[in-house]
């Protein structure tokens, strides 16, 4: 009886960490993708800054690296992805008009968008309920890079928040960053370490500072700041959890 017991109990913890792992996987995916969406627009914002180029391209391929890896592990749901990204992939390049700047067309824009929204689903799906620790702060670290990349999206495209589509509610900034703002508090409630505490004080206030532009996507002066900080929330949340890894 106690055998039985035991194995099962071996078997759904075996369960749980597959779940998690893939959860872990496909959230890396979505995040590469949130980073190489914000840096792609960011070199047209820009007018062709080669930095962003450069960025971007990393990111596609550390987004097809993190699909390969969730692929290993739920063959079905990244298949799906890899279908959509190998089709999207090759069309994510501009083409320069005198006078225009940095073109893509409003259909791969549309694409771009619906693969984020579509991976963004799946990740919300499959991901697990904890909300603790290191899982808590990369999920931070996931809203802040999907919201951000919807807000470099919307302020590069030519009409605005008219572009979106009512059907396109899977990424909603306002929600999420309620959401965000709960999770910051949790934490300062918490029995987390003190230096983790201090670390998200900081990624506090760096998000508060970029918060009403992320979500209300306003003015173009917000482009640089935007940009800036959200790179540092994400180097901030980073070293938090490898603080609480060490712990």
């Amino acid at each position: 009886m106690l055998s039985s017991i035991r194995a099962g109990l071996i078997l759904a913890l075996c369960v749980l960490s597959f779940h998690s792992s893939a959860s872990s996987d496909l959230g890396k995916h979505v995040m590469a993708v949130s980073q190489s969406m914000s840096a792609f627009y960011m070199y047209s914002l820009s007018e062709g800054d080669t930095r962003y180029k450069n960025e971007y391209e990393q990111y596609f391929e550390d987004a097809q690296s993190h699909l390969t890896i969730f692929q290993k592990q739920d063959a079905v749901a990244a298949n799906e992805l890899q279908v959509h990204w190998d089709k999207l992939r090759p069309e994510l390049k501009y083409e320069y008009v005198d006078g225009a700047g940095f073109i893509i067309p409003v259909s791969v824009r549309n694409e771009f968008r619906g693969y984020l929204s579509n991976a963004f689903s799946k990740y919300l799906k499959v991901a697990t309920n904890e909300q603790a620790g290191s899982k808590d702060l990369a999920n931070m670290a996931l809203s802040v890079e999907v919201m951000s990349a919807r807000f470099f999206d919307v302020s590069s495209a030519l009409y605005g928040t008219m572009s979106i589509s009512n059907t396109n509610n899977v990424v909603d900034p306002i929600k999420m960053s309620k959401k965000l703002n709960i999770g910051f508090d949790r934490i300062q409630d918490s029995g987390m370490n003190e230096k983790v505490k201090r670390t998200m004080r900081l990624v506090q206030t760096k998000w508060r500072f970029i918060q009403e532009s992320v979500i209300n996507y306003e003015g173009e002066a917000a482009y640089l700041l935007v940009y800036y900080n959200k790179s540092q929330i994400h180097k901030l949340l980073n070293k938090s959890q490898r603080m609480l890894a060490g712990a």
